[in-house]
């Protein structure tokens, strides 16, 4: 049994709530053939889609839904390929309908927008099922690249580097490669065989990934320089932030973010046939973003969908910073909320595990002359919650290893300083995503991934006097309008 949910046109289909919430399949269904191109259909064509604008990587949604509206999914993909290379990730991870291209859809303003997530995940799925030719690249420039992380932004990054005919090595820490899409996304969202065959994919390409290599102990950065021309950091944000509550390390009480990464580091599979945790049946998450939903969800899946999990925010629910449908699908799927309050003590048994909770209840102040508004306790309006476990899921900072290891500059939270050029304190060293700025949304660190490769790029060919945005390069050299023209230039790949 599937349960409808409606984000474009039409209901898309859910799986049944009692059935999803004691497994990891992927709880949102795709669109068929059929409803695919009903919806591209959809698409106004718009002569400035704002749609493509909103979205981080500038995938071509314009593009795409014209083709796929013929029933021609080949064209479709090879449309917004140019720009990702991750499109069944983002197809799924992505809040299409949080500030990206759904939001963005004019059709919002009299309706519904476009489907564009279902489209795009219908055209990835497609693809997998019909291989097409592999990207371009370019002729060997006989520069070589070393980037450090994995994740997203590392992934992004290296492809367009090899786009460019550059030589590129990924070091990756961790035994699996795709970082927080890898151990901080649930299989109930994004099936980790989607992730699997779209790395594979950007090695088939010629980057080369070292696993278990850990940059600053397994080699050292001057090693990298000496091997390399220039060094791209992409290691993220991994730096949890700890909250000063009384009990924070009884037992029990632990990282919403390392909960996560022993769940499916290894896989699903190998956590569930030897689980590291008992949860016991009262789970606490504390937290606002996507993260504490991500704990919350798989907290209950992990007791059967039979325990008792509340997530506590300290700000209103109209002031979460969550994906709209990842919110919907938990209440489905029973997770309670508990909104302006905040975790004061924890209390313990005489084994110092975990048992209760103490929690306060708070509010907004009154604007200020700014129009900043601070949250203040309520005074003796403080109540008990008992708790076998608590999830702390409250923010990560850049991942701090590396540039205190190395000497380089750093900023705020430790983050790596970079200047405009995507440039660090050490020659020939550049650093982009998360690790430069703090935790944010996968295809914003794709983004940021491949804008710092690009900037690498330009000072490997002595470019950086010509620099050229992305979104300039679609607009004048990989436009909808020149395809259809069929003026479409080469020569620049954007990927």
């Amino acid at each position: 049994m599937v349960e409808p949910n409606r984000v474009g046109g039409f209901p898309f289909r859910k799986a049944d709530t009692e059935e999803r919430k004691s497994n990891f399949s992927e709880v949102q269904q795709p669109y068929s053939e059929e409803e695919v191109m009903k919806e591209a259909e959809r698409c106004l064509l718009c002569g400035t889609p704002v749609c493509i604008d909103a979205c981080p990587v500038l995938l071509d949604v314009r593009g795409m839904n014209e083709a796929a509206a013929r029933g021609d999914f080949k064209t479709s993909y090879e449309r917004i390929r140019e720009t990702n290379p991750l499109l069944g990730v983002t197809a799924r991870c992505c809040p299409q309908l949080q500030g990206l291209c759904e939001d963005a859809c004019v059709l919002k303003w009299s309706g519904q927008p476009i489907g564009i997530g279902l489209i795009q995940r219908y055209v990835s799925d497609w693809e997998r099922k019909h291989r097409q030719p592999p990207v371009s690249i370019e002729q060997d420039t006989g520069k070589k690249v070393a980037v450090i992380g994995a994740g997203p932004a590392g992934l992004a990054g290296s492809a367009l580097l090899r786009r460019y005919g550059h030589q590129v090595t990924i070091y990756e820490a961790s035994k699996m490669s795709g970082g927080t899409a890898w151990y901080g996304v649930p299989d109930y969202h994004l099936p980790k065989e989607v992730l699997i065959d779209e790395i594979e994919q950007i090695k088939a390409m010629g980057v080369n990934i070292i696993n278990n290599t850990t940059v600053g102990k397994d080699v050292t950065l001057p090693q990298l320089l000496e091997e390399n021309d220039a060094v791209l950091i992409t290691t993220g944000s991994r730096d949890t932030v700890d909250p000063d509550i009384s009990g924070r390390d009884l037992k029990g009480v632990l990282s919403g973010y390392q909960f996560l990464i022993s769940v499916f580091s290894e896989g699903i599979d190998s956590y569930l046939s030897n689980p590291k945790y008992c949860l016991g049946n009262d789970i606490i998450v504390i937290g606002g973003g996507d993260t504490s939903l991500d704990c919350a969800r798989t907290a209950l899946r992990l007791t059967n969908g039979k325990g008792n999990v509340t997530v506590l925010c300290l700000h209103p629910e109209t002031g979460l910073h969550v994906d709209p449908i990842m919110l919907e699908e938990a209440k489905e799927e029973g997770v309670k909320f508990r909104f302006l309050v905040q975790a004061r003590s924890f209390e313990s048994d005489r084994n110092g595990h975990v048992i209760g909770a103490i929690i306060d209840n708070v509010h907004m102040s009154t604007p200020d002359q700014s129009g900043r508004r601070i949250i203040e306790v309520i005074p003796n309006k403080e109540f008990k919650m008992p708790c076998s476990t608590v999830l702390i899921a409250i923010g990560r900072g850049p991942n701090s290893f590396l540039q205190k290891k190395a000497g380089i500059k750093t900023g705020k939270r430790n983050s790596i300083a970079i200047a405009d050029d995507f440039k660090t304190s050490m020659n020939g060293v550049f650093a982009a995503g998360d690790v430069t700025s703090g935790e944010t949304l996968i295809v914003k660190a794709m983004e940021k991934g491949r804008e710092g490769a690009q900037r690498v790029h330009e000072y490997l060919m002595n470019l950086e006097a010509n620099h050229m945005s992305f979104y300039e390069t679609y607009y004048t050299k990989l436009s909808y309008d020149r395809l259809m023209e069929g003026k479409n230039e080469g020569g620049y790949p954007p990927d």
